[in-house]
């Protein structure tokens, strides 16, 4: 099929010559290819599904004016990095290995404050916010953020051209007065439970509010904001309770990690937080009343690395200075206004109906914050290989161990080097890791099994160098442009456009069970690194798949492992057990005398 589809007169030579026309046209030919497949036309559920969640430190808070002034301060930093945006005073990075020293695209950094996903019947779009004129005048843009609590909504004016820019004491206020104000008032219709539902039945549900100016206005306000800050109440310390594996790390007044991820990730259905989320929002920074703090981002704006960068700087900034003391008075600002709705009979039918929905992903998902405590990244360095290749190997062989077999595996490469990239997907799923897993996976001569060709260490260290090494190119390979799967989605995208019939748009190396299995992520991954103890974690892409984030230390490794409940073939707890289990079988390999 390959060969007919490439060969002399086969489709693939007219699809890659559309696609260098379309190179010619645009700053990345790519992009809005990759934004689609991934995103925009996913009609998912983003929570769990694709919205990932972070947590940071817990705070010690021992009033509501702790809440309020640590909250304030993280608004606060949000104004300030949003004006050094609007001067493109943001300074360009460069790429620190692999031909060092390259510019990396920094579009992702401007695009997280004041955007937000929308969704459509077919395919969602983005609100991006509008860069500021370069020829100046100086006048102040109107910015405001939407603050949750208690499912009820306010928009905070943050800087206005005819009242300025709100100081850290007056943004103080206007939060105290929310936290003041909410639980004084009947429990609200949790609109903010429709963005947790699928893209079209949210579409749906969003096109007839907006038949009301007061419903549009509110949407329009949230859409705008420059992110959605939400004061939660804490998690029951036996919300998924379940036998959990690892260190428990950070402990919360009885919370454990996993406790605090989840709370982050979809905030507990909707009897808890869930109700106090706009999940369309790329930015929405959770602080609960008992200092567990975190983030929850919709992922189509951006990767990681940028989001991390700015919410470890506004976090960083609430953590130095604060002061517990009482704002001043500020008797010249009108109090915060709260978003009220006009909802009709099938407004509340569709947000019980999503309630349900919601519950029903919550109770499914099946997550763990597992601390791989037995080393980190010092150690794998002085093996001299990459810790991301080495992390990548160690899930390959976990899998090996639970399945027998390894399984299509995702893990995202930036493309930062080219400008609007986002990520190809290195696949670490290689023979040569296949090869190694079998070799490792032999049982020891004293099991009492079936007599199996045993395999020497020193065969075993060979086969592991020649993982190592094909992981290692394929890393780079990606990150250099080279990957296969942006260009194989591009060829696939250009048949459809340019397929003279509709009823059979794709060449057969698109539809045969072979394309299907490559592209089935059963494993899905990614280094998310951090500074300090902040981690970051999301559900698994496919219903019998696993999704695994993981950020090396010096002397461990954090992973959050995702899985569903209701397949019969996956379990969280059990991949970590197998991934401890392999972690410490590479070392003692690695570590005997050569």
């Amino acid at each position: 099929m390959v060969a007919r589809f490439g060969g002399e007169g086969g489709l693939g030579r007219r699809l890659q010559l559309y696609l260098l026309a379309r190179q010619e046209k645009l700053d990345n030919w790519a992009v809005n290819y990759w934004l689609d497949d991934m995103y925009l036309k996913n009609d998912l559920a983003l929570p769990v599904n694709s919205n990932p969640g972070m947590v940071f430190p817990p705070r010690r808070f021992t009033t509501i004016l702790d809440v309020a002034r640590f909250t304030a301060r993280m608004i606060d930093a949000a104004v300030t990095h949003k004006a050094m945006l609007d001067r493109r005073e943001l300074p360009i990075e460069r790429a620190t290995s692999r031909e060092p020293g390259q510019p990396l695209c920094m579009a992702q950094y401007y695009r997280l404050l004041g955007s937000c996903r929308l969704p459509g019947k077919d395919r969602d779009s983005q609100h991006v916010a509008p860069q500021p004129s370069q020829s100046g005048g100086g006048e102040l843009p109107t910015e405001h953020v939407v603050v949750a609590c208690r499912s009820q909504l306010y928009c905070v004016p943050v800087q206005a051209p005819d009242r300025g820019r709100l100081n850290e004491d007056e943004i103080c206020a206007q939060l105290l007065h929310i936290l003041d104000d909410a639980p004084c008032l009947a429990s609200p219709p949790p609109v903010g439970l429709l963005t947790g539902i699928q893209r079209n039945k949210w579409a749906e549900a969003r096109e007839t509010l907006c038949r009301d100016d007061r419903n549009r206005h509110n949407l329009e306000l949230i859409a705008r904001s420059l992110l959605v800050i939400c004061l939660d109440e804490p998690l029951p310390t036996s919300f998924n309770c379940r036998l959990q594996k690892g260190g428990k790390g950070h402990n919360t007044g009885g919370r454990d990690e996993t406790n605090l991820a989840l709370q982050m990730i979809h905030g507990g259905g909707s009897s808890y937080n869930s109700s106090n989320r706009w999940f369309d929002k790329t930015i929405q920074l959770v602080i609960s009343g008992d200092g567990a703090c975190g983030l929850c981002y919709e992922h189509s704006s951006a990767e990681g690395i940028a989001v991390i960068q700015l919410v470890e700087k506004l976090y960083k900034h609430a953590e130095e200075g604060q002061t517990n003391e009482p704002p001043a008075p500020s008797s010249h600002l009108p109090p915060p206004e709260r978003l009220e709705w006009n909802l009709e009979a099938d407004d509340h039918r569709r947000i019980e109906e999503a309630a349900n929905f919601l519950d029903n992903l919550v109770k499914d998902l099946d997550y763990q914050v597992f601390r791989f405590i037995g080393y980190g990244k010092d150690f794998i360095k002085s093996c001299k290989v990459s810790p991301d290749v080495y992390i990548q190997l160690a899930l390959q062989l976990a899998y090996y161990r639970l399945y027998g077999k390894l399984t299509a595996t995702y893990e995202s490469a930036s493309t930062r080097r080219f400008k609007h990239g986002r990520v190809d997907c290195i696949r670490s799923a290689s023979p040569e890791a296949l090869a190694w897993c079998q070799a490792m996976a032999l049982p020891k001569e004293d099991e009492k099994k079936v007599t199996f060709h045993l395999v020497s260490d020193e065969i075993k260290l060979n086969l592991w160098n020649e993982a190592v090494k094909q992981q290692t190119k394929e890393m780079i390979d990606n990150i250099l442009g080279q990957g296969i799967d942006i260009h194989l989605l591009g060829l696939r995208e250009a048949a459809k456009e340019t397929s003279p019939t509709a009823s059979h748009p794709l060449p057969e190396i698109f539809t045969d069970e072979s394309y299907r299995l490559a592209n089935k992520f059963l494993l899905s991954t990614s280094q998310v690194a951090t500074s300090d103890d902040t981690f970051m974690g999301y559900g698994p892409v496919e219903p019998e798949g696993y999704g695994a984030s993981y950020n090396p230390k010096g002397s461990h490794i954090i992973f959050c492992l995702s899985a569903f409940w209701s397949s019969e073939s996956t379990s969280s707890s059990r991949f970590a057990q197998s991934l401890e289990e392999s972690l410490n079988g590479m070392k003692e390999l690695l570590s005997r005398p050569q």
